[in-house]
């Protein structure tokens, strides 16, 4: 897998979707990516990609943000405002093996 923001990665496991971690509302999620390779790669770029693609799927709208000329983060967080979703792009998730909650919130986007 790559990104448009120079990451890459690897498929390391496939799991069934009942497995994977979900939203409170039952969104299933898709992709779960290291936490340790946006720091170390300074990658900002995806994280604030994917709050902007999960508040504009809120919204009903789809963002063009031109390379060296895209979103401010406070745009970014002024579209995470009007879809009344965290300003950190964190949320809590429901573990699909046990149905508990996880104990801290993690970052949650889409890829636009």
């Amino acid at each position: 897998m790559a990104g448009r923001h120079g990451n890459k990665g690897i498929v390391a496991t496939v799991v069934p979707e009942e497995d994977m971690p979900f939203l409170e509302d039952g969104t299933p999620i898709d992709v779960i990516l290291n936490p340790l390779g946006v720091p170390s790669r300074m990658n900002l770029g995806q994280l604030y990609e994917t709050m902007l693609g999960w508040a504009g799927e809120k919204l009903g709208v789809k963002y063009a943000t031109p390379v060296f000329n895209g979103c401010k983060p406070s745009e970014v967080e002024e579209e995470l405002k009007k879809a009344n979703l965290p300003l950190t792009g964190k949320t809590v998730l429901i573990d699909g093996r046990t149905g508990e909650r996880l104990e801290n919130p993690v970052t949650v986007g889409i890829f636009i």
